[in-house]
């Protein structure tokens, strides 16, 4: 059971409260234990489909401090995963002081990344204790890369995931959204290049929000037709619990490949499975990417003292407002 707390609770009360809410379990069943979280919204490419983790505005990013006292409090509460993502997380310049500090309290530290800035970066990222990437890579079409990102690095990027390969920041997945009249026609490509690096793809639907203009296009793409084919050539077909996420294993040229499908838009049961709960580059904890009527603040004042009771209190909140976006018929 879940128990709310003030900011002037006794650090003696915290440690039992810690206690007994773990694991955090939502008013839905949904045990978290995977937080996501937006270090900045700075990015170096302009993405014209980028959802921004669901922030439409944004003030002073989190300081190294601040992020790590989140960290550090929500691991005590059962949340083991903790993705670091943006904006362009690897443009903050502390990025690997924010690495080392995190990697010690949670099992699995990965960080979404464009990969402009991997082949400088990941040998530090991985000394500082990161475990793995996931790399936004769209299409392998210079022309195209240009019109989905506004930069023309895709050979910078492709050197970036080699950088990473070569120092063991593995395993390495690649994140595709899927454009219509874009790179519908590049998969296949894109399944024998992440073949050939030993890469997971993830097909991944596009996502409107309501707050975020760019996301509202005519470029999203049905992915039944993409999923008929999958199942034809798999050798095998799993599901995750994160999102009841489908996996199917294909074979290609280099050996075996598999191929997750995310698709978030109408799926109750992509709702009914999802294990997360996001923060934003100002710090705020975000139950759901599609909403921005529930945010609750991590921040009040600095004061060191009863900063764990403040923050108790407000991922009680968050957790207790969590509720699916797309639910089944009749839910309540």
């Amino acid at each position: 059971m879940i128990k709310l707390v003030d900011s002037q609770t006794e650090v003696g009360s915290i440690r039992e409260i810690l206690e007994e809410s773990k694991p955090l379990v939502d008013e839905y069943g949904r045990r978290i234990n995977y937080l996501r979280l937006s270090l900045t919204q700075r990015c170096n490419h302009s993405c014209f489909f980028c959802h921004r983790e669901g922030e439409a505005d944004s003030g002073a990013e989190m300081t190294g401090e601040e992020i790590a006292r989140l960290v550090r409090l929500v691991s005590k509460l059962g949340i083991t995963r903790v993705k670091l993502t943006g904006g362009e997380p690897l443009l903050r310049e502390d990025i690997i002081d924010i690495v080392k500090s995190l990697s010690p309290m949670v099992e699995d530290l990965s960080l979404t990344t464009n990969g402009s800035l991997l082949e400088e970066k990941a040998l530090d990222l991985k000394k500082a204790g990161l475990n793995r990437i996931n790399v936004s890579l769209h299409t392998l079409n210079n022309e195209t890369h240009g019109k989905v990102t506004g930069s023309n690095d895709l050979d910078i990027v492709k050197r970036g995931i080699e950088k990473s390969i070569e120092v063991s920041l593995t395993p390495i997945k690649i994140n595709m959204t899927m454009l219509k009249g874009l790179n519908e026609q590049e998969i296949t490509s894109m399944i024998n290049f992440a073949g050939e690096i030993g890469a997971t793809l993830q097909l991944i639907e596009l996502q409107e929000i309501a707050d975020i203009p760019g996301t509202q296009s005519n470029f999203w793409v049905d992915l039944d037709p993409i999923e008929e084919y999958l199942r034809k050539v798999a050798v095998k077909v799993e599901q995750r619990t994160l999102h009841g996420r489908r996996i199917y294993t294909v074979l290609t040229n280099d050996g075996k490949i598999t191929i997750e499908v995310v698709r978030p838009m109408h799926n109750p049961s992509f709702c009914g499975q999802c294990t997360r709960l996001r923060v934003t580059s100002d710090g705020k904890l975000k139950p759901c990417l599609l909403r921005n009527d529930n945010l609750v603040s991590t921040r009040s004042d600095r004061d060191e003292t009863d900063s764990e009771g403040k923050l108790l209190t407000a991922l009680m909140k968050a957790v207790k407002v969590r509720e699916p976006f797309w639910k089944e018929e009749g839910q309540a």
